[in-house]
């Protein structure tokens, strides 16, 4: 099977070309792009078939670059056509572009005339084609909203106990649990880091004591407040996407989240995963969280 990679840029868009070239079988490698179903997913898209996905967590690819190029590698079997994401001027995007391009096996790259994105180093020499210019933001902006409305009518709700989950795309859940006297919220240590969850802010004895008692040289402090709204999926253990949704919130001195999640409660979830992207009730994304921060 030929397989055709077509390499996002900022300000084009591949839409029309799909249309037109009646694409049977598309792996869309953009976490913003919207066209079948919410943003921050890798997607398998067959015509008549349910797509088949891979949660990214955040719109930018550069966030979480492992995902992505692992999902570029489950999901490419039997796709005839990739669509990349838009290839910014930076280092890390360009490398992991032409990355994924190489792990994959290609017959023709396609750029956008005029984004001098054709002389990287693809596997096969690239060919620059007229296309569109991009939607309004205004319009990507209402499409993405759409989108997680649909995502939000359709959830159910969920607890997650976060001792019986492996996490992944966070600092909460990659550590030990621990209990600290004197502190009330969730307490993890994970290399040199203390990672606390709570309503309360330690004083600088409480925060040395802390220290000594986890055998930790950092400390990090987060608001259970601050990972309400954020995106999340459920995975089984061969790291299975079956459902996504957001955290509703957190009851940090139980280890609990509660989730409104697409999947069929109660859901066998063995591994949760956090995304950047925050969603409110009205479907609107709100600003990214800072990496690792959470």
């Amino acid at each position: 099977m030929a397989r055709t990679l077509l390499v996002g840029a900022p300000g084009w868009t591949w839409r029309e070309w799909l249309k037109e070239n009646r694409v049977a079988s598309l792996l869309c490698l953009d976490p913003s792009n919207a066209d079948h179903g919410p943003p921050g997913r890798a997607y398998l898209w067959s015509a008549g078939k349910s797509p088949r996905w891979r949660f990214i967590g955040s719109s930018d690819p550069v966030r979480s670059p492992v995902a992505l190029f692992q999902a570029a590698w489950t999901l490419s079997e039997g796709c005839d056509t990739v669509l990349l994401f838009p290839v910014r001027d930076s280092p890390i995007a360009r490398q992991l572009a032409t990355s994924i391009a190489q792990a994959l096996a290609l017959d023709r790259i396609l750029v956008p005339l005029g984004s001098g994105l054709a002389p990287l180093g693809w596997p096969v020499g690239a060919e620059e084609t007229s296309v569109p210019e991009e939607l309004p933001a205004m319009v990507l902006e209402a499409q993405r909203r759409a989108q997680w409305l649909t995502v939000l009518e359709s959830t159910e709700e969920h607890v997650v106990d976060l001792r019986s989950v492996a996490t992944e795309g966070a600092r909460l859940g990659s550590g030990r649990a621990l209990e600290l006297q004197g502190w009330k919220g969730w307490a993890e240590v994970s290399g040199s880091v203390l990672h606390l969850v709570g309503d309360q802010e330690p004083d600088e004895q409480q925060v040395s004591q802390f220290l000594d008692d986890a055998g930790a040289r950092r400390l990090s402090v987060v608001s259970p407040a601050s990972y309400v709204g954020l995106t999340c999926s459920f995975a089984s253990q061969e790291g299975e996407d079956f459902g996504i949704g957001f955290i509703r919130s957190f009851l940090p001195e139980r280890g609990m989240l509660e989730v409104a999640c697409t999947a069929v409660a109660p859901a066998p979830v063995r591994i949760l995963r956090l995304g950047a992207m925050r969603i409110d009730g009205g479907g609107r994304e709100l600003a990214e969280s800072k990496p690792w921060l959470l």
